[in-house]
């Protein structure tokens, strides 16, 4: 505590105190420059704290969209991607040193042949304006989410740890206030769709986001939880965390929770892969051959979506009455009408919104269709890229996810700190919730969602990459 740390911390009071004062009489101007002159300098200076106030602001970042110059941007957490991203390729010509394990590893050369794929669909694009914006996006959330945190956590693997935090620490924040408004409100059954926003515009996204960190909760619990005060921290956290789970109302998300712990019981036991190969091809077989009985039965089912926790799950498998998922079965058969169209190229990354409505069928219309590209995208991983990229696309998306799963399992058993050892199989564990949840929704053109997404890539690359001979410079 001397002389530079007192005039520091005046500066900064006086500089909180200033932008209160500017924000009670309405000066925005201020408040926006101040921010603007903090981030320049985390960006110029401390680029790990900037990352780390990336993590810490996504979850209260708000959508701007302006149809006028048909923009649509999440601020201020895309603004620091995007400069990041800007500061991360001017920075390779001069002092970034890249690894060759990490250059070259399988996962990072799949990331590769994703996104040169997206640049060749977006080239032969139905609308190639809105094809080049989604690729620009995907090269930030890439860039600032995987390649930027891998530098950060490289050489000392616990920052992922107070990185995971900023997130977790916002998002639990936005649970808190959402609950809240969901209490004041009644629990209504409609509030379900609308009751995070400004944070969240669907309660789906809202409640993928939550599935996914309850994994890296229970992970930080045990590795970082051995202090009392850190340990009720955690389990304060993850009680909002699996509050919020249940009332997001999103039968996906507890789905994907449950199918995740599950498949992480199947790690612990080391049931042998061969026995669940099997399991999952007979499991198969039998949808496949009794898929007409099983349609018969959903289509009897007329129980809707509820706020009684049995009853809503119940609606799930309810195909003749359920508006969301009457109109996810349109979307997903409009989907496959525009792969039989254009099975190679596809029509073009991030434009299957403003093509589908050409290809819905009337009886699976629902009130909530549309034909004016506001209604979202594909609801699911594996299909809107399929018709948007074409089967060489998905099947580059399919890779990936096998490619990141195995990775993660076969880190996870050869390395011997125990640290990386939990994060690994727990960021394994929070992608499987998202490659489930994926099936009936998609959410990686967000920014909520690729973060935690791609960072979870990071994430298990680098233990991996930790388990082998020291790295080698290339650049």
């Amino acid at each position: 505590m001397n002389k530079k740390f007192y005039i520091a911390l005046g500066c900064g009071l006086a500089f909180i105190l200033l932008n209160c004062i500017a924000l009670k009489y309405e000066f925005l101007y201020v408040p926006v420059l101040s921010a603007v002159a903090v981030i320049l300098y985390l960006l110029l200076s401390r680029v790990d704290l900037l990352l780390y106030f990336m993590a810490f602001i996504t979850p209260f970042s708000i959508e701007f969209a302006d149809t006028k110059i048909n923009i649509g941007i999440s601020i201020p957490a895309e603004i620091i991607m995007i400069l990041v991203t800007l500061l991360f390729f001017v920075r390779l010509f001069y002092d970034i040193r890249l690894e060759r394990k990490i250059v070259f590893h399988p996962i990072s050369i799949l990331i590769y042949l994703y996104l040169i794929w997206m640049l060749i669909t977006s080239i032969t694009s139905e609308i190639p304006l809105v094809s080049f914006k989604f690729l620009a996006s995907k090269i930030w959330f890439i860039t600032a989410c995987y390649f930027c945190v891998i530098q950060l956590i490289k050489n000392d693997f616990n920052k992922i740890i107070t990185f995971i935090n900023c997130y977790a620490f916002s998002l639990g924040v936005v649970i808190i206030i959402t609950t809240i408004k969901t209490v004041l409100a009644g629990f209504p059954k409609q509030g379900m769709h609308w009751i995070m926003n400004p944070f969240y515009n669907d309660h789906t996204a809202y409640g993928a986001a939550i599935a996914f960190f309850i994994p890296l909760l229970v992970a930080l619990l045990f590795i970082d939880g051995k202090n009392r005060w850190k340990k009720i921290y955690y389990l304060l956290l993850s009680g909002v965390f699996f509050t919020g789970l249940i009332l997001s109302y999103c039968r996906a998300a507890w789905l994907s929770v449950l199918v995740a712990f599950s498949i992480f019981a199947v790690i612990k036991l080391r049931i042998k892969f061969s026995w669940l190969a099997v399991s999952v091809v007979l499991l198969g077989s039998f949808f496949y051959f009794f898929s007409d009985d099983i349609l018969y039965r959903m289509s009897r089912n007329s129980q809707d979506s509820s706020t009684e926790f049995v009853e809503h799950v119940i609606s799930a498998s309810n195909i003749k009455t359920d508006a969301s998922n009457v109109e996810r079965l349109n979307r997903w058969f409009s989907a496959f009408e525009m792969i039989e169209a254009r099975p190679v190229f596809g029509w073009g990354p991030g434009t299957y919104q403003f093509l589908y409505a050409g290809y819905q069928k009337g009886k699976y219309k629902t009130i909530i269709s549309t034909n004016f590209g506001i209604g979202g995208n594909a609801h699911s991983e594996y299909f809107g890229p399929c018709a948007e990229m074409g089967f060489p696309g998905a099947i580059i998306v399919v890779l990936l996810m096998i490619t990141v799963i195995y990775t993660g399992i076969k880190a996870y058993a050869k390395t011997t700190d125990k640290i990386h050892k939990n994060l690994c199989i727990f960021a394994v564990i929070a992608l499987i919730t998202y490659y489930i949840h994926g099936i009936m929704n998609n959410f990686l053109d967000t920014d909520k969602l690729s973060l935690p997404f791609w960072m979870a890539f990071a994430m298990i690359v680098v233990v991996e990459s930790r388990n082998k001979e020291d790295f080698k410079k290339i650049i």
